[in-house]
């Protein structure tokens, strides 16, 4: 089998190297695997060690992806999905270890059973935060993640999306586990607004599930009685009550927001003006 893993990095060449070699030491070797490194055109720290120092320590498939910091990471995530066509996709970052001897075997199995899932991060082990999902599912939706965002959503998203399709929440493998201490989440402004637009944007989530479920031989008639634009209204006024909190505990609203979020915050306004 074929499996690509997608690892966005940002100024940890240490991270990128030792996570690279921890999901290489653990593999089976059993299957082909592509790890698509994320990088930005000037994240020098990256750029200079991967001249590779220790070329010899980077695992065979390691493959890099450069570009500019004004595109949105999700749109290059998929980009690099697109680029190395796999049975199976999955996220990882440069701060998070796969803890699971061969992984790759247990991904594989996992696939057998659902088109998507997520590993289940230790730290944080009731929220899904890095999903894997197959090929048909890719066809199926289009792409792994939704390129709306500069911040956070885009693995609610995909769960949100699984939930309608087959009617009940995707599943977090157990045997599949990730570890490490979780870097500073960056970047986040305006949370009010990404929220209300992430609540907006459901009704593209309701077309993606509907996609999906004919793909996979599902029926998405259970809608008619109990639509998603309701089932998810109780989460939506949690999290909107939660704004606040959230924003004390991630350090939101620090200094000027990045050229890649401005790009985002535009585009998204745009479309909540026009819906």
């Amino acid at each position: 089998m074929k499996i690509t893993i997608g690892l966005p990095s940002r100024g940890r060449p240490a991270g990128l190297l030792s996570v690279l070699k921890a999901f290489d030491a653990l593999a089976s070797g059993e299957h082909e695997v592509t790890y698509a490194v994320i990088v930005d055109d000037d994240d020098y720290n990256i750029l200079e060690s991967a001249n590779w120092a220790f070329v010899d320590a980077i695992p065979a498939g390691t493959v890099m992806r450069i570009g500019t910091g004004k595109e949105g990471l999700h749109k290059r995530f998929n980009e690099a999905m697109l680029a190395y066509p796999a049975d199976i996709y999955s996220q990882a970052t440069d701060d998070l270890y796969p803890l699971t001897y061969h992984w790759d075997n247990i991904l594989v199995k996992a696939a057998e059973k659902a088109p998507a899932f997520s590993w289940v991060e230790c730290s944080d082990p009731n929220n899904h935060t890095c999903f894997a999902v197959t090929h048909q599912w890719l066809e199926a939706v289009g792409r792994f993640y939704p390129e709306w965002f500069p911040f956070w959503f885009a693995d609610t998203w995909i769960a949100e999306v699984y939930s309608m399709a087959f009617n009940e929440p995707p599943v977090s493998v157990r045997q599949l586990q990730m570890g490490g201490k979780r870097g500073a989440t960056t970047g986040m402004h305006n949370l009010q607004f990404w929220v209300e637009f992430f609540i907006a944007t459901r009704k593209i989530r309701v077309e993606e599930a509907k996609r999906v479920a004919v793909a996979f031989g599902n029926t998405p008639a259970v809608w008619d009685c109990d639509p998603p634009t309701v089932r998810f209204k109780e989460i939506d006024a949690w999290q909107l009550s939660h704004i606040e909190e959230y924003e004390k505990k991630f350090n939101a609203n620090q200094g000027e927001p990045s050229a890649r979020y401005k790009v985002a915050y535009e585009k998204a306004q745009q479309w909540m003006e026009d819906r």
